[in-house]
């Protein structure tokens, strides 16, 4: 009897664990706006100082307030960055997707 009280404890623990960090993946279209603000920033940094050392402090800050003002934090978009790069073809589609985002920006200008 208390084996399977264990078993049954074990799986419905490891149960709620999943659940939860399923819920951690932000939404795709989400995704792809955040993804696209991370580019922006991290190609913006690369050309003006172009080494990483000499400007990750102030990317790690900048991503730190970017990451704030989609309501985000580092590790959910990190965690939801490897979830969608393991997906390769939904991964592609989102790449393609900001691509078509900025070049709908330049041709406004």
């Amino acid at each position: 009897m208390r084996l399977a009280l264990s078993i049954f404890c074990f799986f419905m623990l490891f149960a709620c664990q999943s659940t939860s960090n399923q819920t951690q993946v932000i939404a795709e279209n989400k995704m792809i706006e955040i993804m696209a603000d991370v580019y922006v920033l991290e190609m913006h940094y690369q050309k003006t100082y172009g080494a990483p050392t000499q400007y990750k402090k102030h990317l790690d800050r900048a991503l730190k307030t970017l990451f704030a003002s989609h309501g985000i934090s580092r590790a959910s978009y990190e965690k939801s960055f490897t979830f969608y790069a393991s997906k390769h073809e939904q991964f592609i589609h989102m790449n393609e997707e900001v691509i078509q985002r900025y070049n709908a920006v330049l041709l406004e200008k």
